[in-house]
This record gives C-alpha cells, sequence and structure tokens, in this order.
C-alpha cells in the first residue's frame, strides 16, 4: 500500500460542546485548528490535532455580558485554565470498524475511534464511534456522541463527585463533545 498524509482543514472543522446542571445546559464550540490523519491504501493508520481553548464560545446565551460571563469562566483556572493549557490534543492511537451487538456493519457510524485525549496537561485514552467518509481528495470525520468525565482532566469546579454536599449547585461531571473535521490529501 502507498502511506500518504492528509491535512485537517481547519475552516471547514469544528468541535462543538455541551455541559450541564440540575437547571439546566449550555453548549457552544471551540476550534481545530491543526491536524493530520496518517494512511496506508484507505485505511488510516494514526493522526493527531490540536483543539484552540482559547477559542472557546458559547451558542445558547442571548445576552452578550452574561455569554461573555460563562466564557471567561470556563476560560479560567476553575475550568480549562487556557493561560497555561492553551490547547487540548488528540492523537489516535487506533481505528477499527464499526459493528453492531450481532459483528455486523454498523449502520450509523463506519469506526470506532480510539486514541489519546489531553486537557490540562493530562492524558487519558478515550473511544468513540465515527462516520468517516472519503474520496481521493478529501475526508470527512463526523463522531457520535463523546461522553467525558471532565473530572479526569482536573476539570473539578463545582464537582458533585468531589463536592457531595453541594445538592443542586453542582455542575454534572459528563461533557458531550461532537466533532466534525474534514482532512484533504497532500
Amino acid at each position: 500500500m502507498t502511506m500518504t498524509t492528509w491535512k485537517l482543514v481547519a475552516s471547514d472543522s469544528a468541535l462543538g460542546w455541551q455541559g450541564s446542571k440540575p437547571g439546566g445546559k449550555h453548549y457552544g464550540t471551540v476550534e481545530v485548528i491543526a491536524g493530520e490523519a496518517e494512511m496506508d491504501g484507505d485505511q488510516i493508520t494514526g493522526g493527531s490535532f490540536e483543539i484552540d481553548l482559547t477559542s472557546i464560545r458559547n451558542e445558547d446565551i442571548g445576552n452578550d455580558a452574561m455569554r461573555e460571563k460563562l466564557v471567561s469562566h470556563l476560560k479560567s483556572k476553575d475550568f480549562f485554565h487556557v493561560e497555561e493549557h492553551p490547547k487540548a490534543y488528540f492523537e489516535i492511537s487506533e481505528i477499527e470498524t464499526a459493528t453492531d451487538r450481532d459483528g455486523d456493519a454498523a449502520e450509523d457510524f463506519t469506526h470506532v475511534v480510539t486514541g489519546d485525549l489531553t486537557i490540562r496537561g493530562n492524558t487519558h485514552r478515550i473511544s468513540f464511534p465515527a462516520f468517516i467518509a472519503m474520496d481521493d481528495m478529501k475526508m470527512s470525520v463526523r463522531s457520535g456522541e463523546i461522553r467525558l468525565n471532565r473530572t479526569r482532566w482536573e476539570v473539578n469546579h463545582m464537582s458533585r463527585s468531589l463536592f457531595a454536599g453541594l445538592k443542586d449547585s453542582f455542575i454534572h461531571d459528563e461533557m458531550v463533545v461532537k466533532m466534525d473535521l474534514e482532512f484533504e490529501r497532500y
């Protein structure tokens, strides 16, 4: 087979996030700024990408001042501490063909992606379903919901598991992320 490298098209790539608490949820986006995928023929054999945490945006709060207050708090030491850790990283370690419970090809997703996610200098292995489509020059990768326990990466502010006495004042430990990534052959 022929080894090739595909470059992330940042302008066509996005990462969506959602966090919640008993009273509701917030959601928004973060920019994926660089990355590559290594291919052996039509099989992805590795790759990585960078997420610019300084680009965190909120999309559900209409009031500009309240939206900025939330975004500033997410960027603070309480959450992602972007002053010290401005980027998050994902490095692919394995990609397998997705199958359903009977061993047949899965209908909604084509692959399961496994790799190491680094946030705030903490690295943990995660796996998620993805739909991967490609032609000779472009590749699209769309993830399913990626459910992450934020405390594994030391994003502990108002965590229910760490502050059990907070009752309704806590923030759920689980955050949900979805990715849409575009790559070009070069």
